[in-house]
């Protein structure tokens, strides 16, 4: 490992006597270049092969820091040392001073320790330390940790802004994942709360052309309030940054540590830096258990019935899934008496607890596994409801009265004001996960539900489930109320640990509706979920990003097929139907299938749901090209560039033989690469119609063809057949 240490001095005039030379380093992929400015930080260039023309470069800038009142003070540097490793670099060595005077007697000397990555992708890793060097104490209440400045037009693309992005942000709208930037385009990708039960995600932000790439990511341990802006300014290409907006008090000669970060330059999308810094993230803090191969089962969710569902439909039903090649059936929302207590609701099951396992039994009998579906951290509260939100009493949940609120008012979360935080749809309050008494509730919840209802897995949904807010609580005592959202990833922890201590099978299939899910609570997940996508591009993108984190092989679930040709309508207060249900964006990306189908014949609320014979010789079409090839247990293959490789491409090795799907907006005509086979003659085959489309060979096989929307391919070598 090679270290650079910068000391940084913030403050009021500074004389300055530079001396710059250029620090070199042969990477991997390429030379990292970096220069020093005084004034504006880092110079950041990653060469090409031949060491001429940059093929990434952008300017980061020193920390700044805002006081209470709004008063901003910005870094400047003073010197840099070079230090070697073991392995001495072939670079130059740097070294730069300026004088610094202070300012009304308040300063900040930032200590910046730069590793160069290695082993990995090209890249630098920094941690930043704050040092009050005034004679009074400095209240911080954010800090820029960096700044960093590039332009598309430098990496070959022909305006400022052209990139493409990743980032991590997590908001009620739930946008894509990946995307174009455009001009005029913002947004803070902050990591605490973005509406009440939003928040949490991913902390990174990549940005890449056609001829390479950067990512920007915090390497914070726990889940923190920081923010990942991203800003397009006019002729003058894309900002984007580290804010941090904690309050800080720091003592004269007192220091604080900000969040280390990292910059990674790449080629091709993001699927490469977000490995890199998840790999980087986790380390060796944290094991995942093997991949139970029941995770690998398509799911049917007893969904299509909604709330009011009944057991004789789950019942009525069975058949029709274990006909279809499902291997899981899933108990949804409208079991449980209130949420919170998660006790059963005697209408339904009145027999209580034996009515329950007798249902998960006969799920058993008819060659399935059973899932629940629960939501944590939540609780009704009528009596709270009613006095709060007197007008809004008709509402789904506001009129349900848990034992759990009426026992233990003080599990509930409180903000500043002394409220309580309200979770949207199921109108129930956030309960703090920091409390010990609160994950004991939930572990004993598990245990019930496996050793008493007998259950295999649980499906846990919720938006809120992702990040909670500050705790506020005076009963709950906490040294700072950052302690509640720094605990969700314990809970899971707790959660999880509990029910593999009972079935080391257990599945957790984690939808966390709409959110870019936080990367805390990701080493708790069997199953990462597309989380109610809002079309076919969104089960794709986050296909490939979970595997970039979780490994090729994930059982990577793409949610209810019936998600992909429904748009919700705002004025109808449901879902518009567009064209027919895409299988093929979540099988083709080696992801696992499910679907909320009703059956015919049994009484329902959107019988648009329904299999009629058509539709139930596609379902079992789809469902048996899934448990034949079982792509998602095969190797994801980062061949193609999801953003500039038309038409978007995707790749999965099982054994010998490469599964590759290709997607378009309508009808393709042209011919398409096949990246990463072998020196060898390979048979292609349309395996979703089940047809021979030719003949080629590798390493990169050329076929000519013509699709709509979706083509699935496998290239069998023919020396083997």
């Amino acid at each position: 490992m090679r270290v650079l240490t910068c000391v940084a001095l913030g403050g009021g005039a500074c004389q300055q006597e530079v001396v710059a030379q250029t620090a070199q380093l042969v990477g991997r992929q390429g030379r990292i270049e970096v220069s020093v400015d005084s004034v504006r930080g880092l110079y950041v260039a990653v060469r090409d092969d031949s060491g001429c023309k940059p093929r990434t470069r952008a300017i980061l800038g020193f920390p700044s820091f805002t006081f209470s009142g709004g008063r901003r003070l910005v870094s400047h540097l003073i010197r840099m040392e070079q230090t070697q490793g073991k392995t001495p670099p072939r670079s130059a060595s740097f070294k730069i001073y300026t004088a610094f005077a202070g300012n009304n007697n308040v300063g900040l000397s930032t200590l910046w320790r730069i590793r160069f990555l290695d082993g990995l992708d090209e890249g630098l890793s920094v941690s930043v330390e704050l040092l009050n060097v005034g004679s009074r104490a400095a209240k911080i209440i954010g800090a820029n940790t960096v700044t960093i400045s590039t332009d598309a037009r430098w990496l070959g693309a022909d305006s400022s802004h052209s990139f493409w992005s990743f980032q991590g942000g997590t908001y009620p709208e739930r946008p894509d994942w990946v995307f174009p930037l455009f001009p005029g385009f913002s947004r803070d990708n902050f990591q605490g709360m973005n509406a009440a039960d939003y928040g949490g995600g991913i902390p990174v932000v990549d940005l890449w052309t056609r001829f390479g790439g950067m990512a920007l990511a915090s390497l914070a341990r726990s889940p923190e309030q920081l923010a990942l802006p991203v800003r397009v300014v006019e002729n003058e290409g894309v900002r984007l940054g580290i804010e941090e907006r904690n309050v800080s008090i720091v003592p004269p000669g007192g220091r604080i540590k900000l969040q280390p970060f990292v910059v990674i330059f790449h080629s091709g999308d993001f699927f490469s830096p977000l490995r890199t810094y998840y790999r980087l993230l986790m380390g060796n803090q944290f094991v995942g258990r093997p991949i139970p191969p029941a995770a690998y089962g398509a799911e049917w969710c007893g969904w299509g019935y909604e709330r009011s569902f009944v057991p004789r439909q789950i019942l009525a039903t069975l058949p029709l899934a274990r006909k279809l090649g499902v291997e899981w059936a899933t108990i949804d929302d409208g079991y449980q008496n209130a949420d919170g207590d998660w006790r059963l609701d005697q209408a339904k099951f009145p027999g209580g607890d034996r009515d329950m396992r007798s249902l998960v039994d006969s799920i058993h009998a008819h060659g399935l596994k059973a899932m629940l579906w629960w939501v944590p951290l939540e609780a009704h509260d009528s009596v709270y409801s009613a006095t709060h939100f007197p007008g809004r009493m008709t509402e789904f949940g506001m009129n349900v009265q848990s034992s759990l609120a009426r026992l233990h008012k003080d599990w509930f979360q409180l903000n500043a004001d002394g409220t309580r935080t309200q979770v949207s749809w199921w109108n129930s309050y956030t309960l703090c996960p920091a409390v010990p008494a609160v994950r004991e509730h939930y572990r004993q919840l598990v245990k019930r539900f496996v050793k008493v209802w007998g259950f295999d897995g649980f499906k846990i949904d919720g938006q809120n489930m992702n990040a909670v807010p500050p705790c506020y609580n005076p009963g709950h005592h906490h040294r700072s109320p950052l302690e509640a959202p720094r605990a969700v990833p314990e809970f899971f922890r707790d959660v999880t640990g509990e029910a593999t201590s009972l079935n080391s099978d257990v599945v957790f299939y984690v939808c966390a509706c709409g959110t870019n899910f936080s990367v805390y609570n990701l080493p708790y997940v069997t199953i990462p979920v597309a989380a109610d996508p809002l079309s076919a591009w969104q089960v794709r993108h986050r296909a490939k990003a979970y595997k970039a984190m979780l490994g090729d092989a994930v059982p990577y679930c793409g949610d209810h097929v019936e998600l992909t040709n429904r748009i919700w309508d705002e004025a109808l207060h449901g879902f518009g139907i567009k064209g027919e249900e895409d299988f093929a964006s979540t099988i083709g990306v080696g992801g696992v299938p499910a679907t909320k189908f009703t059956a015919p014949g049994v009484l329902q609320a959107d019988s648009s749901l329904m299999l009629d014979a058509r539709k139930e010789e596609r379902w079992k079409h789809w469902l048996d090209i899934y448990n034949r090839e079982r792509l998602s247990s095969g190797k994801y293959l980062n061949l193609y560039d999801i953003a500039f490789d038309k038409p978007e491409g995707h790749v999965v090795a099982r054994g010998d033989t490469m599964y590759f799907a290709f997607y378009a907006q309508g009808t393709f005509s042209g011919s398409i690469e096949l990246r990463g086979l072998l020196q060898s003659r390979y048979r292609v085959m349309d395996y979703a119609h089940d047809r021979q489309v030719g003949e080629t060979f590798g390493p990169v096989g050329n076929i000519d063809v013509t699709f709509v929307d979706a083509l699935l391919l496998k290239a069998i070598p023919i020396d083997r057949q």
